[in-house]
């Protein structure tokens, strides 16, 4: 599971928790900050190129599991908003060659490229500073960013790093703040890189395939078309927003497992002779 630009791993964590369930834990997943974000640090943080991201996802899979995982093991990418774009290029470029199925969480290239010109101008109203990590999760719920307020309890710390401003006078305490762990500002000119390009990556990829939106109205006309020809599943949660597998975790998961299930690799019985 690959997550959002500004998010963490943990934005999967409630959806991952009801997928263990439902599939009895005969399961792995796998869901990690990626370089710039949450815990992770890197040689340099700040190259978050679609290439790289997408590199990063097949050397993490090799190091916490082994090199022919990639190889060996029927895989579920899934990645929500800039995790989609990371996963449809994996999948394009075959960079995981056991890749049974694919999902991509409420992202389309043609919304996603008009919405870039806001982009700006929405990072500069939204609250970059905070006194606690309470008023962090409190800020996420009531600014409607994730409508779910145990998943927010869950996400938001690893979004933060402490900062500790020294007001100069030595009578003077130390002031403690939050601010956020990536400046989503200054990730800018890897924007139209990540999503150009999406639609095409996601329809040829060799793999079932899934499109979760909030929305139908996100939908470009290259998906349309092909979501008409039946090329892939399309499934909209109109009661959510953007961090879908926040908002509705478990009709996420059900989705998701569902999914799978009819998707997976047939294994069938051998036939003693």
């Amino acid at each position: 599971m690959h997550h959002g630009a500004g998010y963490s791993g943990l934005s999967f964590a409630l959806c991952s928790s009801h997928i263990k369930r439902l599939m009895d834990n005969n399961c792995t997943i796998f869901s990690y900050d990626c370089r710039g974000h949450g815990l992770t640090k890197t040689s340099d943080d700040n190259d978050l190129s679609l290439e790289r991201l997408s590199q990063d996802l097949v050397d993490v899979l090799k190091t916490a599991f082994d090199d022919e995982v990639i190889k060996k093991r029927d895989i579920f990418l899934i990645g929500q908003s800039m995790g989609g774009c990371v996963v449809s290029h994996v999948a394009s470029k075959r960079l995981v060659p056991s890749m049974t199925c694919l999902a991509v969480i409420d992202v389309v290239e043609g919304s996603a490229l008009e919405a870039l010109k806001g982009m700006i101008p929405f990072l500069r109203t939204r609250s970059t500073e905070f006194k606690s990590i309470e008023d962090a999760i409190e800020w996420s719920i009531n600014s409607g960013t994730i409508h779910n307020p145990e998943s927010a309890r869950i996400s938001t710390s690893p979004l933060l790093i402490e900062k500790i401003e020294n007001k100069g006078s030595s009578h003077d305490e130390d002031i403690n703040k939050y601010v956020w762990r990536t400046d989503l500002a200054t990730t800018q000119k890897y924007w139209e890189e990540w999503f150009t390009g999406l639609s095409e990556k996601f329809l040829s990829a060799r793999a079932a395939k899934l499109l979760i939106l909030a929305g139908t109205d996100r939908l470009d006309k290259p998906l349309t078309i092909a979501q008409m020809q039946g090329k892939y599943q399309l499934v909209v949660f109109p009661e959510s927003g953007h961090m879908i597998q926040e908002d509705v975790p478990e009709k996420t998961a059900v989705t998701l497992t569902d999914f799978w299930k009819r998707n997976e690799k047939l294994v069938l019985p051998v036939k003693k002779l």
